[in-house]
């Protein structure tokens, strides 16, 4: 739609997935409205307004696949005044691999009305397996980083889901958090880094995935490569003996294998699962993140009519127990093996989604003792009890907050990453924010104290001294 176009359209689906823009609307300012359009797999974006006003736009879903849309952004908007965007769903299959830095892109514009903004990255896979066939909804690693980005001005928005923004022309500038606490770039250049795991001596190890590597980071060793192997790293963890495990997304229901740091590049061992029994003695691992909103499951309870809510259906799935799980060399950890879904070939060339894949990291605990994790789908970070062979139950909200990892801190402070790093109490009570340079992923505490919180963001690796 351009020079002076307009009207009403609705109903559509773009077609044409190598097109720069699935919808363009152009110079123009006689009033437009878009109602449910569904714009998929563009190359640069799915929606762009060039030097447009008086447009409306009205449930637009938008879709970024792993194919020619992986740079894609949903929304572009240059030049343009008195637009509104309505009960928007932007979402980024969970093939896709690569990070992307906004959902939405604003130059030089502004009279920007967002209503009810969704941003997530998510995808129903039809697949069959041991336990029947059907479809699941799994998540990424790889939603938009913010929300909204404003070029003109510098600012992200990097709440994924909210009701009410009004963008000006003008906007201000944001105020800064920091709680006293220096946020310190460590490292960068990685292509999406996470995974991590901290040892006895306080030195970090992470993944980045796509280049297949395991780095390893100290204060006084600087940045360092531990394996450089094609083997498909996803997720570390590190035994009391010192043995590095690593969860790889190598074969049909992924592979756990074990090597000592330092070691020779041709030394790792794989670790088999093997049934579930009781280790006393022994901390689990457990994903730090879980997408869990049954949107395709069967909802309604048959014998009172009603539908379970997004809290009940987490908490039923995270009680029950692993039928299967990978024990450390040493016997200290234990892993309970997730359910894995396959798409694509059967040689095992396709994707592998898990809860443990998935996560960008594991928490650990004793049975007995409380974790903190987090449902991405609802934004929400509770506290459980972990109990024999994976199960969490006990599930109290800890906080209408959440997202990425959780990390606690020796004096029980907690710290979410949820677009930047949130401070509670132990009880809770939010008490400050830290603002970081990037979206916040995984969370972890290390250093020679045990108080170096390390953020771990797609591209850097950052620190705080708390």
């Amino acid at each position: 739609m351009t020079n002076g176009g307009g009207g009403t359209f609705a109903n559509l689906w773009t077609v044409d997935t190598y097109a720069q823009s699935g919808v363009t609307v152009s110079d123009t300012k006689t009033p437009g409205h878009i109602y449910e359009i569904s714009s998929e797999h563009h190359v640069r974006s799915e929606f762009q307004f060039r030097n447009v006003e008086n447009w409306e736009v009205y449930a637009p879903q938008t879709e970024e696949e792993a194919g020619e849309s992986q740079e894609a952004v949903s929304l572009e908007i240059a030049n343009s005044h008195n637009i509104t965007i309505a009960n928007w769903h932007a979402y980024r299959v969970t093939r896709n691999p690569r990070p992307v830095d906004t959902a939405a892109r604003i130059i030089n514009s502004g009279g920007i009305r967002f209503r009810n903004v969704h941003v997530n990255a998510e995808s129903g896979l039809g697949t069959c397996d041991a336990n029947g066939c059907g479809t699941y909804l799994r998540a990424s690693k790889f939603p938009a980083e913010n929300a909204i980005r404003d070029i003109t001005h510098h600012i992200d928005t990097r709440e994924r889901e909210f009701a009410v923004l009004d963008y000006s022309a003008a906007p201000a500038q944001p105020a800064a958090h920091d709680m006293g606490a220096k946020v310190e770039k460590l490292e960068d250049g990685f292509y999406s880094i996470s995974g991590a795991a901290v040892d006895g001596h306080s030195k970090l190890y992470f993944v980045d995935k796509h280049q297949q590597r395991i780095y390893g980071w100290s204060r006084s060793e600087g940045l360092t490569i531990e394996r450089d192997n094609p083997t498909d790293p996803v997720n570390l963890a590190i035994d009391k003996s010192g043995n590095l495990l690593v969860l790889s997304s190598l074969g049909a229901e992924g592979t756990l294998y074990t090597f000592k740091p330092g070691s020779p590049a041709t030394e790792l061992t794989v670790i088999p699962a093997t049934a579930a029994t009781a280790h006393p003695g022994a901390t689990t691992l457990l994903p730090a993140n879980y997408w869990n909103n049954g949107e395709f499951k069967d909802q309604l309870d048959p014998a009172t009519y009603r539908y379970t809510t997004l809290s009940e259906m987490f908490a039923r799935d995270m009680a029950a127990p692993k039928a299967k799980e990978y024990v450390s060399p040493d016997g200290s950890l234990v892993l309970p093996a997730a359910r894995t879904f396959q798409q694509g070939p059967p040689d095992g060339t396709g994707w592998r989604f898990s809860d443990n894949l998935d996560a960008y990291g594991f928490v650990a605990a004793k049975p007995g003792a409380r974790v903190l994790v987090s449902n991405e789908s609802e934004g929400r970070t509770y506290s459980g009890l972990v109990g024999i062979s994976g199960s969490v139950t006990d599930l109290k909200l800890f906080a209408d907050r959440g997202g990425e990892s959780a990390a606690v801190a020796a004096n029980g402070n907690v710290y979410l990453a949820n677009g930047q790093v949130l401070v509670y109490t132990p009880d809770g009570k939010q008490i400050g924010r830290i603002d970081v340079p990037e979206r916040p992923l995984q969370l972890l505490f290390g250093g020679a104290d045990g108080r170096t919180l390390f953020i771990l963001s797609h591209h850097a690796l950052y620190a705080v001294k708390t």
